[in-house]
């Protein structure tokens, strides 16, 4: 039986980013216990800009100052052990305690940034700039807007394949973790980007950010976080 949530989470204004990118050059980038998981052959990499709200540990109360934050995601989607989920290569967020204890609790690669976002309209203006000891220093801007009604995404659809994901793995030194994550589907609408600065993801071929983004935005999503697993 699953343990009780360990954590609770508003995602608002996010919008998902997405390229193909051949396996092969994906693969060094992955630990190899992970399977690179594909869709019509090809592994995918995203960008995941939004907001995080109303966060909640389980029998605490809310903590002002604590419970919201702007992150920032570069994710693809691997399998272990025929299991599907999502693998970080960074979060970037704007709350310093936010990253200590994430990277603390959940081994995962959070780091600082400086990051605002902002509405003009119908459009959403995202920015950050990294500020963690001892990294190189990474801007990312972008603007995005929906462009349509919300969709529901389709089991086998590209869109359902690339956003309904219900685990992350993480590996630390010789152990590997799975965190399970729980919401409703996701209440999608096609969008548009632009992208004038992104030194996120220098570790991919250029040819991958010449092609055109695969974008969804969501307005709004709750979430249930759970203790992580040990897998080996």
């Amino acid at each position: 039986m699953r343990k009780p949530w360990i954590m609770k989470q508003e995602w608002n204004d996010l919008v998902f980013i997405h390229w193909p990118v051949k396996v092969s050059d994906l693969r060094p980038h992955v630990p190899s216990c992970f399977d690179i998981d594909t869709y019509e052959g090809w592994a995918w990499i995203a960008i995941v800009p939004f907001q995080m709200a109303n966060i909640q540990l389980r029998g605490l109360p809310v903590v002002p100052g604590f419970n919201q934050l702007l992150e920032l995601n570069v994710r693809t989607y691997v399998k272990y052990k025929g299991e599907p989920g999502v693998y970080f290569y960074t979060l970037d967020a704007n709350h310093i305690m936010g990253v200590s204890i994430a990277r603390y609790l959940f081994g995962l690669n959070y780091v600082t940034a400086r990051m605002s976002l902002h509405q003009q309209n119908d459009t959403y203006h995202f920015l950050s700039r990294r500020t963690h000891i001892g990294l190189t220093k990474a801007h990312f801007h972008a603007r995005y807007r929906p462009l349509s009604p919300v969709l529901r995404a389709q089991p086998g659809s590209l869109m359902y394949w690339l956003t309904e994901r219900y685990a992350l793995f993480v590996k630390r030194g010789k152990r590997i973790y799975k965190g399970p994550i729980f919401h409703q589907n996701w209440q999608l609408q096609k969008g548009e980007v632009e992208i004038p600065v992104n030194g996120l993801t220098d570790f991919l071929p250029s040819y991958v950010f010449g092609q055109k983004p695969v974008v969804y935005f969501s307005k709004n999503l709750h979430t249930s976080i759970f203790p992580f697993e040990r897998l080996e």
